[in-house]
């Protein structure tokens, strides 16, 4: 054989053999590749199946969670905590940043004891994702609650929700929470209808108040003060400003001891305003009362009256009181006739003490600022004010002995509003003081003006005063030539 041929067929069957292995060793690779893909797949099938599995074990501790804050179970909510965990409140008076499970309790305390019921539902699927051992949940809550101070409002919290989880122990633990207001307000009620009730009810407050002074019901009283109320009383025997209830009460008391019946109307629909939990409410008032010393009698006072109220635990409450007197009177035609009566009989008085010449009685009918106009004889002239007033009359004195008078004919009385005025010619007889002997007459044109200062309990009348005088002297002589 032909050694170049052997050496030939020796190559190609090398190279056959060599051929061979390696179409061997391609085909273990790629199997070997495909069986690495097909695990890579498997896996992340396993790691999708695994996060929607555990998606859906945080997203139910979500769940847990708003609905543990709804029904206000502190424990199980306290649980869901890590030990570190944090809770951001952004809006609200309980805006802040807390650590730790024991302040973050706190918070929840004071929550839930702001409101008396809470309800929640979810505005939108919450959005979870899950990533190893950690995931975070992200949702749009609607928390619908009653105020605790106000059972029958119904309010609303839009709040921004984030929890985020660790796996701790093969259980999901919140170690940050985000607690984000983002709206809020009435959903029972408009905020108009809202105040409307408010309106009514401050109304009514006002009107049980007004009620409560015309029974004369002191305890009733209790419940419609604040505990730090004021009273503000302008006119009359009881002005001044009163503070605290006790001292308010003792006041009622003694308007109570003056008045035996009350009876009040508003002279128009008081005016309210309403500020969230403040309020003030403003009438002209009119109280119609008997006095206790005279029960024939009906007055009138007429009130400038403003509550000022504080919402309090649901309940409107005064804290601040003005009681002020713009008019008082009689509201009867019969007496009208009593008034009359007590203004004759002021001129008799003051006429009487001329002529017992008791100088003191005399001053005591006048107002301070009063005028006595003198015309005619010694004395003429204009005094102002009660010193030069009463130096006249100590001159006048000084000049008779004795001092007798008689009214002519019966004085012209006329009363507007709270003026009265006296229109009398009234005779003098008089003795000489520096001539016992001689008696003389003197003719006077008396004018009286008199001015009701308020009404007076101690006497049951209202208080009459001198404000103006005019002695004028039309004759004079002895006494024979009367």
């Amino acid at each position: 054989m032909n050694t170049t041929k052997i050496l030939l067929a020796v190559f190609i069957v090398l190279t056959l053999i060599f051929a061979s292995a390696f179409a061997f060793d391609l085909g273990a690779v790629g199997s070997a590749n495909s069986k690495a893909g097909s695990t890579q797949s498997s896996l992340n099938t396993l790691k999708t199946e695994y996060a929607n599995e555990q998606g859906s074990v945080v997203l139910k501790s979500a769940f847990n969670h708003w609905n543990y804050i709804s029904t206000k179970s502190l424990s199980p909510l306290t649980a869901e905590y890590n030990s570190n965990a944090t809770l951001s409140w952004v809006g609200g008076p309980l805006n802040g940043n807390y650590s730790g499970v024991a302040s973050i309790q706190g918070v929840w305390q004071k929550f839930f004891a702001s409101w008396g019921a809470i309800w929640f539902f979810s505005q939108s699927e919450p959005t979870v994702s899950v990533q190893g051992n950690n995931a975070i949940v992200t949702s749009m809550i609607q928390f619908v609650a009653s105020p605790s101070s106000e059972s029958q409002q119904v309010n609303y919290l839009n709040i921004s929700y984030t929890l985020k989880y660790a796996s701790v122990a093969s259980a999901w633990r919140i170690y940050a929470e985000v607690w984000q207001i983002t709206g809020s307000g009435l959903l029972s009620f408009s905020q108009t209808e809202f105040n409307n009730l408010n309106y009514l009810a401050v109304d009514a407050s006002a009107f049980a108040h007004w009620d409560a002074i015309a029974i004369e019901n002191i305890s009733l009283f209790n419940s419609q003060y604040a505990s730090n109320a004021t009273l503000h009383w302008i006119g009359g025997p009881l002005t001044g400003t009163y503070a605290g209830i006790s001292s308010i009460e003792s006041v009622w008391n003694k308007f109570f001891n003056i008045w035996s019946a009350v009876w009040f109307y508003t002279v128009s629909p008081p005016a309210v305003m309403v500020s969230g939990n403040q309020a003030t409410v403003a009438s002209l008032n009119q109280f119609v009362l008997t006095p206790t010393s005279n029960q024939s009698q009906v007055q009138y006072l007429t009130i400038n009256y403003t509550l000022d109220f504080v919402k309090a635990g649901g309940i409107w409450l005064i804290n601040n009181e003005t009681w002020h007197i713009v008019g008082t009177g009689f509201i009867s035609f019969a007496q009208q006739s009593v008034e009359w009566s007590t203004i004759d009989s002021l001129a008799f008085t003051h006429w009487n003490n001329i002529a017992i010449e008791n100088n003191a009685s005399v001053m005591q009918e006048y107002a301070s600022n009063a005028t006595l106009n003198w015309i005619g004889g010694k004395l003429s002239g204009t005094y102002s004010g009660t010193s030069e007033i009463n130096a006249t009359w100590n001159r006048f004195f000084s000049l008779w002995s004795a001092v007798w008078f008689y009214s002519e004919s019966p004085p012209a009385i006329m009363i507007q509003g709270n003026s009265a005025y006296v229109s009398a010619l009234v005779q003098f007889v008089v003795q000489n003081a520096s001539n016992t002997s001689q008696f003389l007459f003197l003719n006077v044109s008396y004018s009286i003006h008199y001015y009701n200062f308020g009404f007076n309990p101690a006497t049951g009348q209202n208080s009459y005063y001198i404000v103006n005088e005019t002695f004028n002297l039309t004759g004079s002589g002895p006494l024979s030539k009367v």
